[in-house]
């Protein structure tokens, strides 16, 4: 049976978050949809839990084959049979009108991709409690002169991005305007896996760089690689997803080593960008490593290891980088 819009969730095994997850999705008002849930391992509780929804909506899992979260995304890609493929993550609550928005916007407009809002809230008594005027995507910070000063020097958009909510800079981070109140639809990159969705068709031949083992960015360069290709993906503010806050992270937990590995991935991203022939400014990475440097050794009072992780992880990534430069490196994509 073909459907509309393929969901995709990968889970580590959190039956107690994803019910929430599926009670969210047999309430929306868009119903032409399947959701495929992608198991590390497997997981009899969450299979069992399903049980309470398959009447409500096509509900089938996938037990990973291969290790680490893109290839859970890759593994569910394969498996979709919707046109729209629907990125969530097992700790959402899903607006009533979140696939309906998405679907929309390929309906109405010639894009590719879109990604939707993701707002913090917490569960208190079983009971979603919101954050009140908050998003994990467009939340608005002052715009201080040193701040636009810095942004202008290091934070420029690579040209053809200036207007673009998620944008690629010059120096090779992908950035979000902080500054900006989005109550409209907007050019961005894609955002955040946990509220995000694209054409499989596109998505089928795109392949993200081995390297990217944590998933740094993999959104980012997802939504970087359909713009290079031509097409559009904007930001949907009214496709809305409600992020359960509960301190575990999806893809990688939040040790001393994990954030070391995750940095230099950050870091790479840079290279790997001018091994694939994209026109970033050396000028405007230097400026921002020398900032960047400078703010963790002044933070290293206030929490030192860390600090130190991070700084390792700036160094140790971009030699490794230099060196790709050097043996022109080819990514196995």
């Amino acid at each position: 049976m073909t459907h509309k819009v393929t969901i995709l969730i990968p889970s580590i095994g959190r039956p107690k978050l994803i019910k929430f997850t599926f009670n969210s999705l047999k309430n929306q008002s868009f119903k032409d949809f399947e959701v495929i849930v992608i198991l590390k391992s497997r997981d009899n509780e969450t299979i069992k839990l399903a049980g309470r929804f398959k009447q409500h909506f096509d509900l089938q899992f996938l037990l990973q084959k291969h290790e680490g979260l893109l290839k859970a995304y890759e593994e569910g890609i394969e498996n979709a049979s919707g046109e729209i493929i629907l990125f969530l993550d097992d700790d959402v609550i899903v607006d009533s009108n979140c696939i309906k928005e998405h679907v929309s916007m390929y309906e109405q407009h010639n894009i590719s991709g879109v990604s939707g809002d993701v707002i913090p809230a917490y569960l208190i008594n079983e009971k979603l409690k919101i954050i009140d005027n908050t998003s994990e995507i467009t939340a608005f910070c002052g715009e201080t002169q040193k701040r636009m000063a810095y942004d202008k020097l290091c934070d420029t958009p690579l040209e053809g991005q200036e207007k673009h909510l998620v944008y690629l800079s010059k120096a090779g981070y992908f950035k979000t305007k902080k500054s900006f109140r989005c109550q409209n639809i907007v050019d961005s990159l894609l955002c955040m896996a946990a509220n995000m969705s694209a054409q499989r068709n596109v998505l089928r031949d795109i392949r993200l760089p081995v390297f990217l083992e944590h998933g740094i960015n993999f959104e980012q360069i997802i939504g970087w690689r359909l713009w290079k290709k031509g097409y559009r993906t904007v930001f949907n503010p009214k496709a809305k997803v409600y992020h359960i806050r509960h301190g575990q992270s999806m893809s990688r937990f939040l040790d001393l080593k994990n954030t070391y590995l995750a940095k230099i991935e950050d870091e790479l991203i840079f290279y790997y960008l001018i091994l694939e022939g994209e026109k970033l400014s050396k000028m405007h990475r230097i400026a921002v490593l020398i900032y960047n440097i400078m703010t963790h050794i002044i933070k290293m009072k206030q929490d030192w290891k860390y600090q130190i992780v991070i700084l390792k992880g700036i160094f140790a990534g971009n030699l490794t980088g230099l060196k790709w430069l050097v043996s022109k490196k080819r990514f196995n994509l």
